[in-house]
């Protein structure tokens, strides 16, 4: 029998995030360059797809996935506090979208 606190440990486990810091320690581990270079690497990976996006233009990371912008449409929406109907504005979000390959890949570790 699983019991609460189980199943919170189980979720927090399943929940971990992957951090900027333990990516720049595991990129420096590998190509032993120092994590302030690494550090500056990666902001300008990170400036660049940016830019590229506020440019409406997609950013492909071979065997990753695709990065774009896409502009939602305003809806409908209702304040939970005085129950009043207003209109959501359309704004801007990042889609992201698996490669074939690394759908794959993940499917088939997730099936084992």
């Amino acid at each position: 029998m699983i019991t609460l606190g189980q199943s919170l440990d189980n979720i927090t486990k399943l929940m971990k995030k992957l951090t900027k810091r333990e990516i720049l320690r595991e990129l420096q581990k590998r190509s032993g360059l120092s994590q302030s270079l690494l550090n500056q690497i990666i902001d300008s990976l990170m400036e660049e797809m940016k830019n590229a996006l506020d440019l409406g233009e997609k950013v492909k990371i071979s065997n990753f996935g695709i990065f774009e912008l896409k502009k939602t449409r305003p809806r409908k929406g209702r304040n939970l506090k005085t129950g009043e109907e207003v209109i959501i504005p359309s704004f801007k979000k990042v889609q992201f979208n698996l490669s074939p390959s690394l759908r794959r890949e993940l499917h088939n570790e997730a099936g084992e």
